[in-house]
């Protein structure tokens, strides 16, 4: 029958028999209160060996001490044989027999088992009935039978207790009648049985005490264990609730995302083919709502991820200007509609390009663009860029300042704290969660930033994060406006990336209006483009047709992507085997691309998938002679934009993505062609061949992870996937991966620099 606890209404647990050892919750580290009112059971056991050894030593000495005294007496003259075996040889040698089994038997027993706490115990006992058969009843012979006694109270044991005392007794009882029959009839009851008598109400007066001691204390250990189990208990619920949590992030990430990826590319679709101006308005007020949903999703998401510690900083090359122009984009709209004068400031002296998490501090600064946009609803919000040194470091200050309400002093302290809401009676019309502020806080802190407020309540408020960031060309950045101007007609429309009228994929997903998203926005690249709605008919399609790239939903009833693929690769001769599979998913929790990576697809792409980054995955994976590119179609560029040095290093290496290479440095072949230099000289395999060779696997963490961005930075993006491979399985100390995978590694990064140096 289970205890019901009052207060929450949960059994409690019941403690089982046998001592608190046996009430210790299994299967899991010992909770630390536990810890704390448990004795040393270990400790106690040797302390109380010692004991006993002591004992027999102290026992020895003390008949040698009598022998000596009694044979100088002259009273051994007549029993000198006898007495010296009997009481002087015969104890000492059935004591130390008695030790010496006692060690033995505790060698053979692991200190967890419970049988090494009555060892010490027992092995006292047998001592003390040695001693007292051996000599008459005194009470100093006697008392040390006490002393198994209480050395019970210290395993907290009622049943040894009461056995020791039983014991205790028994030998009294036999040690009385030894004497009766050696005795002489006439003083043996006058002596013997009052000491006898005195001898067990002494024993059962101490056993009784250390049983009750127990009992009184055992009522309180009680409450402490079942605390310490019922914390432990919190600890596993607590454990199951953050599990059920992620597991709830990813199917939310799923279903919305999911959804918003068909609103968004139908709505693309529509801004590509629509003249109607009207329309076009609809078309991009749905695209800013779209985008407003997605990016809450996101930041739910990144909250989680900063909460479990799996979100990390990843450090790039990005152009000041452009990182600029799209914290200006986002806000500005929101501006437009309400009114407000949003003005750019940035000091011209810049440096051009930076690195740093560029998505990140974009993350930080939207968020508190777009809180000053909610809260401003007159006069306006000026953006402003600048810069100081501080301990040798580039420090990027941004500052955003309105007018708005404010924030009064005794709101301040809850200003980052997530879900928070300030003053709702006066901003209940204002959307949000509250929780922008919250993550730009925290991911500022990630990347060793600060966030400083300014605030007069009814006046304006003034957020300044600084950010450390590095210097990758320190030409200045100039007049950012005229920048902004020539990057706003180049982000207005969508330009084809290349064509490939030979090409044929399958796109793999149970949402009807998802492959019509897919097949619509590459209708212009003029490629074959087969659907499945469902993994058993995609395995009945690629087994009769071949494809140039597979993409697979992940998430798909009855076979989702992943048992799909795996299903897919157990056929035999079939016209896929060395086919690319793109994993298509709206999971955006962390992790989830190591598990697709790991499950042997050849890449990952999020939802909702824009063009841009579609075609961008294409060109990457597809056939390179069944892609004309943008300069081939004749558009904006020509054959000749790419120098001949970047062609001859296309064709070395075929595995360059030039034209991510390019983006990556602003468009400028100079400063991109400076880059693969610099990347060629550094001696980074050096570096990581001898990490490797040291089995150094936290460094070589840190150094793959270096490599891996340096080479996205010049655009070899398939050695950049291989180097995330080493990293994850770096990070989770998977050496025999490491291993199988270094050497090719290495190889293709040798080949890479070779291709470099030989052009260059």
């Amino acid at each position: 029958m289970q205890i019901m606890d009052r207060k929450n209404k949960l059994p409690r647990p019941k403690m089982p028999q046998g001592g608190p050892m046996a009430e210790m919750p299994q299967g899991g580290p010992m909770p630390e209160i536990v810890k704390a009112i448990m004795p040393d059971f270990p400790r106690w056991n040797r302390l109380f060996f010692r004991l006993d050894c002591i004992f027999v030593l102290v026992y020895f000495i003390l008949k040698c001490i009598f022998f000596i005294f009694f044979w100088q007496e002259g009273m051994l003259e007549d029993f000198m044989g006898t007495y010296t075996i009997r009481y002087l040889i015969l104890p000492p040698v059935v004591s130390l027999i008695i030790l010496l089994a006692a060690a033995a038997l505790r060698k053979r027993l692991p200190e967890t088992d419970m049988r090494q706490n009555a060892i010490p115990v027992f092995t006292m006992l047998l001592l003390n009935l040695v001693v007292i058969l051996m000599h008459n009843v005194f009470l100093i012979t006697l008392g040390i039978f006490c002393i198994p006694i209480c050395m019970t109270t210290v395993y907290s044991s009622q049943k040894m207790s009461k056995t020791v005392t039983l014991i205790s007794v028994a030998g009294v009882f036999i040690a009385l009648l030894r004497q009766f029959v050696e005795g002489t009839a006439t003083d043996a009851p006058l002596f013997l049985v009052p000491q006898g008598l005195i001898a067990v109400c002494i024993l059962v007066t101490v056993g009784i005490a250390a049983r009750t001691a127990l009992r009184m204390t055992d009522g309180q250990r009680e409450k402490l264990l079942h605390y310490a189990i019922g914390i432990k208990e919190e600890q596993r619920n607590a454990e199951a609730a953050n599990e059920a949590k992620s597991i709830f992030l990813a199917n939310m990430s799923h279903e919305i995302r999911t959804p918003i990826n068909a609103i968004l590319g139908m709505n693309e679709m529509i801004l590509r083919e629509n003249s109607n101006e009207q329309i076009e308005e609809y078309a991009k007020n749905i695209r800013s709502a779209g985008n407003s949903l997605l990016y809450l999703v996101n930041d739910v998401l990144d909250i989680s991820k900063i909460e479990s510690g799996k979100l990390e900083i990843m450090e790039n090359i990005y152009e000041l200007s452009s990182f600029i122009h799209d914290c200006y984009s986002m806000v500005a709209e929101k501006a437009e509609k309400k009114g407000l004068e949003l003005i750019v400031s940035c000091n011209p002296k810049l440096p051009s390009k930076l690195k740093g998490d560029e998505s990140r501090l974009r993350q930080v600064v939207t968020n508190i663009l777009s809180n000053a946009a909610k809260y401003t609803e007159k006069g306006s919000i000026t953006l402003s860029f600048d810069s100081h040194d501080q301990d040798g470091k580039m420090m990027l200050v941004i500052n955003v300042k309105d007018t708005g309400i404010g924030i009064s002093e005794e709101n301040m302290e809850k200003l980052f704290t997530q879900f928070t809401r300030l003053d709702m009676e006066k901003n209940r019309n204002i959307e949000g969660t509250g929780l922008g502020l919250s993550l730009a806080k925290r991911l500022t802190d990630l990347m060793e930033g600060t966030i400083e407020v300014q605030s007069i309540y009814g006046v304006g408020s003034s957020f300044t994060v600084t950010i450390p960031q590095q210097i990758v060309d320190a030409e200045p950045i100039g007049d950012f406006h005229q920048k902004y101007s020539s990057l706003a007609d180049k982000a207005g429309k969508y330009h084809q990336s290349f064509e490939a009228p030979d090409a044929k994929i399958l796109v793999v997903d149970d949402a009807i209006v998802n492959l019509k998203v897919i097949v619509n926005l590459l209708k212009s690249t003029k490629m074959k483009v087969d659907t499945a709605s469902s993994g058993k008919q995609c395995l009945e399609m690629v087994s009769q047709n071949a494809y140039d790239l597979i993409f697979m939903d992940h998430m798909m009833p009855e076979m989702d992507g992943i048992e799909t693929f795996a299903k897919m690769r157990e056929l035999k001769d079939f016209p896929n085997e060395n086919t690319p599979v793109i994993m298509l998913t709206a999971n955006a929790i962390t992790g989830v691309r190591e598990q697709f990576l790991q499950a042997g697809f050849t890449d990952y792409l999020s939802k909702p998938v824009s063009g841009d980054t579609l075609e961008n995955m294409l060109l990457k994976y597809l056939p390179k002679e069944k892609c004309q590119t943008e300069a081939a179609l004749g558009s904006e560029a020509t054959e000749t934009d790419h120098p001949d040095p970047l062609k001859e290093l296309s064709g070395l290496y075929p595995k360059v993505d030039l034209e991510k290479g390019l983006t990556v440095c602003g468009g400028s072949y100079d400063v991109y062609i400076d880059i693969l230099k610099t990347y060629a000289e550094i001696p980074e395999g050096d570096k990581l061949n001898e990490l490797f060779e040291q089995k150094n696997i936290y460094e070589y963490r840190s150094r793959v992870h270096g490599l891996k961005s340096s080479s996205l930075s010049v655009g070899f993006s398939e050695l950049a996937e291989q180097a995330l491979a080493l990293e994850n399985a770096a990070r989770e100390e998977d050496w025999d991966f490491v291993c199988a995978n270094h050497a090719a590694f290495m190889d293709e990064y040798r080949m890479a620099v070779d291709a470099i140096k030989k052009v260059f």
